[in-house]
């Protein structure tokens, strides 16, 4: 009785409708949090819930079509590496969204500010230059970066869509300004521990689609085209 009752709840888990139903569920969600105001949506039960499901009906599709898949003589395993890059994303995106920092620090020549694992940024110096019609050409905010020492560990000049990257937290050029005569910069600090697992799964994915595809390329027929 019990087990049979397992494998009944197996096979709705990877049910291909529920699949189609958790999907339908977090894209009208996601698309009606762009209409409605609400800060840390992708944090928030009405979205987490959904993927949750739908990350163990992923997993639990993966496991039986893996076990099937064993059994046969000319394997493909494609499709189960393609799963498992999404349920590594899904994973990455948890991360992401529970435990992501984002804010920002204001200096000015010669002050510093001190990141929650303890690395001291300074700012040495900063440089603002306009083009030929006075138009706002490069904002460059020069710093020293310090964990525990006097020496160093790193210098870098910030720019626009140039980062500077310390100790897993991410340093953006975001503004600059003067005030009362005193010039400063707005340097916005990031720390995403999901980052480098979404971009390994999305390799994982992109290597499962071509094994996929090559397989399937390599079943087909003598002469007959895709």
């Amino acid at each position: 009785m019990y087990l049979n009752r397992m494998h009944r709840f197996f096979k709705l888990l990877r049910s291909l409708k529920l699949t189609a139903v958790l999907i339908a569920a977090i894209i009208i969600t996601s698309a009606v949090s762009t209409f409605i105001p609400q800060s840390r949506f992708f944090s928030s039960p009405a979205f987490l819930i959904p993927v949750v499901l739908f990350f163990f009906n992923l997993l639990a599709c993966t496991i039986f079509r893996f076990s099937r898949e064993l059994k046969k003589e000319k394997p493909n395993f494609g499709p189960d590496i393609l799963h498992g890059g999404l349920l590594l994303f899904i994973i990455a995106a948890f991360l992401s969204a529970l435990n992501r920092m984002d804010g920002s620090i204001t200096l000015s020549k010669g002050q510093s500010a001190m990141l929650p694992n303890g690395t001291i940024i300074v700012l040495e110096d900063l440089e603002y230059t306009e083009d030929t019609n006075g138009r706002p050409e490069a904002w460059k905010s020069y710093l020293s970066v310090f964990h525990g020492s006097e020496i160093p560990m790193q210098s870098g000049v910030l720019e626009v869509n140039h980062p500077l990257k310390s100790g897993g937290f991410s340093l953006y050029q975001f503004a600059y300004g003067n005030n009362a005569g005193e010039t400063y910069t707005v340097i916005r600090v990031v720390w995403d521990p999901g980052y480098a697992m979404v971009v390994i799964s999305l390799c994982i994915v992109g290597a499962g689609i071509c094994i996929t595809l090559f397989v399937k390329l390599r079943n087909l027929p003598k002469g007959e085209k895709v």
